[in-house]
């Protein structure tokens, strides 16, 4: 599988249980309708953030639980992928 794909998955699964999470954890509170987006998206962050923080730990001592992230594979990252920070590419927003 291409790498950048994996990377995209083990991204949106961890986003997509943590918005479930947040969901699961906010039914029955009684918010104000003004703090209702707010307070969604900061239990879905939170929780997003810990699932990926707990399953990525994990993942280290037991490779198997890196399945709860969308794949047990992680993806490689070349040194040498076409952009070097620091170093002009010729690909700059000058042209704009």
């Amino acid at each position: 599988m291409n790498d950048l794909i994996l990377s995209w998955i083990r991204t949106a699964v961890p986003a997509a249980v943590g918005a479930f999470v947040a969901w699961l954890a906010l039914r029955g509170v009684e918010v104000d309708p003004q703090t209702v987006i707010a307070v969604t998206a900061a239990a879905g962050a939170a929780a997003t953030t810990f699932y990926q923080a707990v399953v990525s730990t994990l993942q280290r001592r037991w490779p198997i639980v890196g399945v709860l992230l969308g794949s047990t594979r992680r993806p490689t990252y070349s040194a040498d992928q076409g952009y070097h920070p620091g170093q002009h590419t010729g690909r700059d927003l000058t042209g704009f």
